[in-house]
């Protein structure tokens, strides 16, 4: 026996460790000096004072808070009189009803997101031919045609997977209520509505309380249902430290976090205190000897209660109310200010420029990140993506125009393009500039772990060399892991021959196979690379040199073979919300200023002349050392590099179909 308790206590450790464990990793790098989740650097408390500075993560806090006290408040409000017309009804029925309401919480989050992130989509469809039909007809009312996701639609989804947990909070106290106490009380001269409030309401109000605490962190802690109904308009924090992540899990995330975690426990302490207090007030009350003697029990209960019933249907106006608020709300939230939507890479951009642009125009800025091209596509072509400016990648500019999903930019609002390098200007995937202006531009290359490989690395072969297995990172999209094939075998990055490309995937297959792929990764390089978890992984110069700052032990190098450079612009969607703010935001982007700022931060190239050739002297300046010429050229490629890399182009569809093919053969999540 004792020995079954003690590994019952031993098992019931490890569960808890491997629970907290990670919890409390992240807590204490929440206090790194430095900008690592691996390596050590001291502690400090730099990283919560930037938190609340940063205004990204601030508004999106805001934005949180708002979606979560309103839902909670409406939710609450109509669960409650749902659940009073659930009381109301016949048991079979109400049964019924339970096990449908019980649905939501027992469905995954993902089917709920997606479903009504279409429900949305094609309801603004519907509402697109009906507004165009009814502004034809009369002339009193001009309806707007257009609708996108954003605030009101992340608020009415928050509404309504909260209302099912509200419900069930309640329902239970109410199975405790006499109805006859209502009957009673009107049968004494109250009115249905009196009744409610000095019968019904006390009865059931810790059932209330409970409802709306649950609903409450529930909104605070939801991201996928978020993700998919939020649009491009509005990010709650969820969103914000999902897309942080996306390049690394910085001690700023770890910050947030920590307070997120804090409170989490804080609610559900004070809801499981209150738990407790009610229990023990309801166990004296029930020890307490009754002045009238012994018990009596109570009077038959009927089925239903006219009272009940009435409450029932007011259930109905409530819900109707609470979407008209919703709308209303959501209009005037999204309406106060101009805004552009922006959706750009992790970690690419300084968010001081934001914070500038904001003050100088008055323009908000609501900043959004993809993982990849490939997942930007997706996203734009499920309509989750209504965003202003985008920043893709040269080939992937090539295919959205194709599909006539850019608009044409006005380049007498855009002055600071005539500051753009000639070089950069004219490129075939854009040659009449039309509607690109350049953001920055790099090269791809190796990083490896000078500790953890024998001699340096020279070439491709490294990428599919059993010699390193278990230790090689491979990129996980598409276009990028085939082209580290192709340029292996000596075919052209941009080959359409069916043959060449299905060898390329061959490699790949071939290597994953044989376990020389530890994972197939994107942002995630970032930890494992400067951890000492893996020795060689294929990425961005760019990249590597913000790496290696937290790991000096890092090498980069293009191989023999050659490599890809790549060319990242601003564009402009098709009917764009805010044409006129993403003009803006383009001029200042393109900015010899802002230029200077985004390399000196993310580490990339600038196709502004001046920033570009002016960068050393800014560094220099602004850290009082010289510029490491060695760390200038990885970063800005000279022309002999760039002579040996290749930029990606448009492919044909149906060479695009076959990549798609090939790569679901490959496994590849």
């Amino acid at each position: 026996m004792k020995k079954n308790s003690a590994f019952s206590r031993f098992f019931t450790f490890l569960v808890f460790l491997f629970l907290y464990a990670p919890i409390f990793l992240l807590i204490i790098f929440s206090f790194n000096q430095n900008n690592s989740n691996v390596v050590w650097g001291g502690f400090s408390l730099n990283w919560y004072r930037e938190l609340f500075q940063n205004r990204i993560i601030m508004r999106s806090l805001y934005t949180t808070l708002l979606v979560s006290l309103i839902a909670t408040v409406i939710a609450t409000i109509a669960g409650t009189f749902a659940a009073i017309g659930f009381y109301g009804l016949r048991r079979r029925t109400r049964n019924v009803l339970n096990t449908v309401n019980n649905i939501p919480m027992m469905n995954a989050d993902i089917v709920t997101g997606v479903a009504m992130c279409l429900f949305f989509v094609a309801f603004f469809a519907l509402w697109k031919d009906l507004a165009l039909w009814l502004n034809s007809v009369q002339s009193f009312v001009t309806l707007p045609t257009r609708l996108t996701l954003g605030f009101p639609t992340l608020l009415i989804a928050h509404i309504t997977f909260n209302i099912p947990y509200v419900l069930l909070s309640v329902s239970p106290k109410l199975r405790q209520l006499d109805k006859n106490l209502i009957d009673a009380a009107q049968d004494l001269g109250c009115t249905w509505f009196q009744a409610f409030w000095k019968v019904i309401l006390p009865e059931i109000k810790p059932g209330i309380v409970s409802g709306a605490l649950t609903a409450f962190t529930m909104s605070i802690d939801d991201f996928i249902i978020s993700y998919f109904t939020a649009g491009s308009s509005s990010s709650t924090l969820s969103m914000t430290i999902y897309g942080m992540t996306k390049k690394r899990v910085s001690p700023e995330i770890n910050a947030i976090s920590t307070l997120l975690f804090v409170t989490v426990i804080l609610l559900l302490a004070v809801i499981n205190i209150r738990e407790a207090h009610l229990e023990k007030a309801a166990l004296r009350q029930q020890s307490l000897p009754s002045a009238a003697g012994p018990s009596i029990a109570p009077a038959p209960q009927r089925k239903s209660s006219p009272a009940l019933r009435r409450l029932g249907r007011v259930a109905a106006a409530v819900a109707c109310g609470a979407l008209l608020i919703t709308a209303g709300v959501g209009a005037f939230h999204n309406t106060r200010k101009p805004i552009v939507n922006v959706c750009s890479w992790g970690e690419y951009i300084d968010e001081e420029l934001i914070t500038m642009f904001e003050e100088q125009t008055g323009i908000l800025v609501n900043y959004q990140t993809a993982e990849s091209n490939e997942a930007l596509y997706s996203l734009l072509k499920s309509g989750a993506g209504d965003y202003d400016v985008i920043v893709p990648s040269d080939y992937m500019i090539s295919q959205l125009m194709e599909e006539g999903m850019l608009e044409k930019l006005d380049y007498s609002q855009i002055p600071n393009f005539s500051l753009i390098d000639d070089r950069f200007k004219n490129l075939p995937y854009d040659p009449a500039n039309e509607y690109t202006v350049p953001y920055t531009w790099g090269t791809v290359g190796i990083i490896y772990n000078t500790t953890m490989v024998a001699e340096p690395i020279t070439s491709w072969g490294a990428m599919f060399d059993d010699k390193y297995a278990g230790e090689v990172l491979m990129f996980r999209n598409s276009r990028d892991a085939m082209a580290t094939a192709l340029l292996y075998l000596g075919y052209d990055v941009n080959t359409t021959d069916e043959n060449e490309l299905r060898q390329a995937a061959g490699l790949i297959a071939d290597a994953k196979s044989r376990g020389v792929y530890q994972a197939f990764v994107m942002d995630e390089i970032f930890l494992k690379m400067e951890g000492g978890n893996a020795a060689i992984g294929a990425y961005y110069a760019g990249d590597y040199l913000t790496a290696v700052e937290n790991n000096p032990d890092l090498a980069f190098v293009i191989p023999e073979e050659g490599s890809n450079w790549f060319v990242d612009d601003m564009c402009v969607l098709k009917d764009a919300t805010h044409y006129e703010e993403a003009m803006a935001w383009i001029n200042f982007i393109a900015s010899t200023e802002a230029n200077l700022r985004n390399m000196d931060f993310i580490w990339y190239a600038s196709p502004n002349k001046k920033a570009l050739e002016g960068y050393p002297a800014y560094y220099e300046e602004l850290y009082k050392e010289e510029l490491d010429q060695e760390t200038y050229e990885i970063m800005a490629a000279p022309p002999e590099t760039l002579e040996r890399c290749q930029s990606y182009i448009s492919l044909p569809e149906e060479t695009r179909r076959l990549y798609n093919e090939l790569w679901i053969k490959l496994g590849i999540q």
